[in-house]
């Protein structure tokens, strides 16, 4: 161990195999007054009350407007069929779950229950707050060998090719009863997420092989964490460069981050204490659920697509529903091809035929005429409404009948009371935001694509719980409200786009190891790699991978 005044071994500086350790939740604006303050048990009730409602206009019955040609209940259009009220012409549908794989890398809070009170000062957050992909890691090859290969503990061990035709796309590699051996069971909620799991193992057993020339026999563990600085520096980019100017506002996604002569962010908000960083609650709680109004009912994965086998798709639709239904509304679902649940709900592994052609998943969105295939899929807009299969997740719902606790949009309502976030209003005035929307914006208006129609739900909400919502709005359905009136659902607007941009490249920033603090000029590029430069973005990576 280095004494006092000592220097560290050579390379230890910048060495960061395994950086497994636990961080802190805390809050950007601790001065500012909950959104519902409440006094007494009956409040409790009330706000919960006013939740419930609340929730239940945020969610969306797609199941009552598409039909297939037999008269089934489809959970949207089926693929050669645009939607321009629903879907968003900017953002296409992979960013939903790379955000979603994003979050499993930087949170992770077991010890929290939603009906209780929570203070964030003292939840810890089980992740890093760091982009380091320690879900992909894991504690590293010491900790964790059963991840990596036997022949050198350096690569990533993957589960049998789950591609059509000659599609390499391996699931991830598995135990005896389906359960993933990854470096973060999250990562297996859904058969896209772990899908990406995948495709970053893949990256790093590529780069890996693409560097191995620059090592001599022996230096296994010299070449492991070159292969995994690389991935992880190419992966911050990928975040930073590609996933923020997309659901963010772009202009101020570029006024935070180095520019010219300017070589470190320039934040308003983010402010760690003596430079370690954290996770606000207003991010993780409220602003970074912009998500969950980004997914879509249904997705198509490949040309040679498996047919879904549930009764709300029809065999010519070439999609398969996000969630199985869970029996009050459909009969349950038995077989693997229902539906996109993880955790071997329908399915142990990825079902054959099920690998992802990621074309359909990212790339430059374009119009597309009806009768051809929109590919690659849009992702719906950024807005506070829900698709119908949230408002009902399987795993809290159960035969015995449906419960608030369901809906995530009533989960999501909640866990910001309980955590005593602030009022979207009083966010956007300390900010000092350029728009700070009027009750009339909040619950008297809602879009219908690009165009703003009358909400007389809202206006009923309104009116019947004023002394808990005139001129106050929880904080994330004001961040939905606000990309929604303001921005079409394009991005998010000045609040969402502030607390979320903030908080990621802050956490890249205040990461001494990454490539922003290191090199903040550094592009792909600079590794020389064929296949990895400026250009990168997530389609681009799908093809280095292969």
């Amino acid at each position: 161990m280095a004494g006092h005044g000592s220097k560290p071994l050579r390379g230890l500086v910048s060495t960061q195999q395994s950086s497994i350790q636990t961080g802190k939740f805390g809050r950007m604006f601790r001065w500012l007054e909950p959104c519902f303050p409440t006094q007494s048990p009956a409040d409790e009730q009330a706000v919960e009350a006013l939740c419930t409602e609340l929730a239940k206009l945020m969610v969306s019955s797609e199941f009552d407007s598409n039909v297939d040609d037999k008269n089934h209940p489809t959970p949207d259009s089926d693929i050669l069929t645009p939607e321009p009220a629903d879907e968003n012409p900017t953002i296409a549908a992979g960013y939903t779950y790379f955000g979603q794989f994003i979050d499993h890398d930087v949170t992770f809070d077991p010890a929290s229950s939603l009906q209780q009170q929570n203070d964030p000062d003292a939840l810890e957050d089980f992740r890093t707050p760091r982009l380091d992909l320690d879900s992909v890691y894991g504690r590293g090859p010491a900790d964790q060998p059963y991840l990596y290969t036997k022949a050198d503990r350096s690569k990533f061990v993957l589960g049998p090719n789950r591609g059509t035709g000659a599609m390499d796309r391996p699931d991830v590699q598995r135990a005896a009863d389906g359960t993933a051996l990854i470096g973060d069971k999250r990562n297996d909620e859904n058969k896209i997420v772990v899908q990406i799991q995948a495709l970053f193992l893949k990256f790093h057993n590529r780069v890996y092989a693409q560097i191995a020339p620059s090592f001599a026999a022996g230096q296994d563990a010299a070449h492991f964490a070159e292969a995994q600085r690389i991935v992880r520096w190419c992966y911050q980019w990928l975040v930073l460069r590609d996933f923020l100017p997309k659901v963010c506002d772009a202009n101020i996604v570029n006024e935070i981050m180095p520019h010219g002569k300017v070589h470190k962010p320039t934040f308003q908000l983010y402010s760690p204490h003596d430079g370690d960083a954290y996770i606000p609650v207003e991010f993780s709680v409220a602003a970074y659920r912009f998500g969950h109004s980004m997914v879509r009912p249904s997705y198509a994965l490949n040309d040679g697509f498996a047919r879904s086998t549930a009764q709300f798709t029809s065999a010519d639709k070439r999609r398969v529903t996000s969630f199985a239904r869970i029996p009050i509304f459909v009969a349950k679902a038995t077989q693997s091809t229902d539906a996109m649940n993880g955790f071997g709900e329908l399915a142990p592994e990825l079902p054959p035929q099920w690998g992802i052609d990621w074309s359909f998943f990212f790339g430059k969105l374009k119009p597309i005429p009806q009768g051809q295939k929109q590919v690659p899929q849009p992702s719906y807009r950024l807005d506070a409404t829900l698709v119908d299969p949230l408002g009902a997740l399987p795993e809290f719902a159960r035969t015995g009948g449906l419960t608030p606790f369901a809906s995530l949009a009533f989960r999501n309502l909640l866990r910001g009371h309980n955590m005593s976030l602030p009022s979207g209003q009083r966010v956007a005035e300390m900010m000092a935001a350029k728009t700070v929307l009027s009750d009339a914006q909040l619950w008297q208006q809602k879009a219908d694509g690009d165009v703003i129609n009358a909400w007389p739900e809202g206006t009923q909400l309104l009116a019947t719980n004023a002394k808990w919502l005139q001129g106050t709005a929880p904080l994330w359905f004001y961040i939905l409200k606000e990309a929604e009136i303001l921005h079409k659902g394009h991005h998010l607007g000045e609040v969402g786009s502030r607390i979320v941009a903030e908080t990621l490249i802050g956490l890249v920033w205040y990461d001494h190891y990454s490539y922003l603090f290191q090199k903040p000029k550094w592009t792909p590029a600079d590794e020389d790699i064929v296949g990895l430069d400026e250009n990168l973005d997530m389609l681009a990576l799908t093809k280095f991978v292969g």
